[in-house]
């Protein structure tokens, strides 16, 4: 049993040898978030698991072992929040009550992934599928967000019209992002490491969007659709994104546009370039 202190709060790591009945002790004083860790390789500590932490609404899960199985999950019903490591096979039609799930996604051990109809927030790491139609069901998310992802078009998102925040992160096949504009909702939108899409105009219909970050971003030809955007407060174009036709007057009625200083430019911003009272991602959920 490990005490972790993070950024954003203290978590305790249980691993196969710790005393679980004292780590029950010391949740119920200090409400930590919990982390079953790595190397398990005893099926009896799920059980033993479950006998004090059978109520927990939130758990983080990676372990890895000849004893593991994700099926002391279901019997968790107060499970609201997963960070899931997914290396083994789950039945996500016995987690329907979840709002909140992280995951590193491995088609061949997921199942029913279309029945988290109550899922509002969903981040996935290494997505492997070439559009979005595994997440089309789910039509209650509010934000979504990849850290790395293989898709070559957003098919499917045109169904997650509840959608507020949305992050693209590691999009390098990406091309089409035409889907987009179903998304009238949308506050908060970001590409990053997005090298082979030229056309974002696409974006220009989002007339709610109030933060745009184009990271790394190295083909963007324009930003002329951010002229039509009347609630866009804040612009980013950083990392090797560079604007191809250097054209960067539709963002002079931008409050913040951060990347504006490439000399090639025709007009620059430095005014422009602060950081005081900027809003984040959880501020528009």
């Amino acid at each position: 049993m490990y005490i972790v202190e993070l950024p954003y709060g203290t978590r305790m790591d249980l691993t196969e040898k710790s005393n679980l009945e004292k780590a029950e002790e010391i949740y119920n004083e200090h409400k930590y978030d919990i982390r079953i860790d790595r190397e398990i390789n005893n099926y009896e500590f799920f059980n033993e698991f479950l006998k004090h932490f059978s109520k927990l609404d939130m758990l983080s899960v990676s372990p890895y072992g000849d004893g593991v199985s994700y099926d002391f999950l279901y019997k968790m019903p107060n499970l609201r929040r997963l960070h899931l490591h997914t290396m083994y096979y789950i039945d996500f039609q016995n987690l329907e009550h979840l709002k909140t799930l992280s995951l590193w996604w491995n088609k061949k051990m997921i199942t029913n992934f279309d029945k988290l109809q109550n899922l509002e927030h969903l981040s996935i790491t290494e997505f492997d599928e070439k559009d979005l139609t595994k997440l089309s069901a789910l039509t209650n998310l509010k934000s979504l967000s990849f850290k790395t992802a293989k898709i070559k078009s957003l098919k499917g998102i045109e169904t997650l019209t509840n959608l507020k925040c949305v992050s693209f992160g590691g999009v390098r096949s990406l091309t089409d992002i035409s889907d987009i504009t179903t998304l009238q909702k949308l506050k908060y939108l970001e590409f990053d490491i997005c090298w082979k899409l030229q056309d974002f105009s696409s974006i220009g219909e989002l007339k709610e969007l109030e933060v745009l970050k184009l990271l790394d971003c190295k083909n963007l030809a324009s930003i002329k659709f951010v002229k039509n955007m009347p609630k866009l407060k804040l612009l980013y174009t950083l990392g090797t994104t560079i604007i191809n036709d250097f054209d960067t007057t539709p963002a002079e009625n931008v409050p913040v546009f951060f990347g504006s200083q490439n000399k090639k430019y025709n007009k620059q911003y430095p005014e422009k370039e602060i950081q005081e009272g900027q809003k984040s991602w959880s501020s528009y959920l």
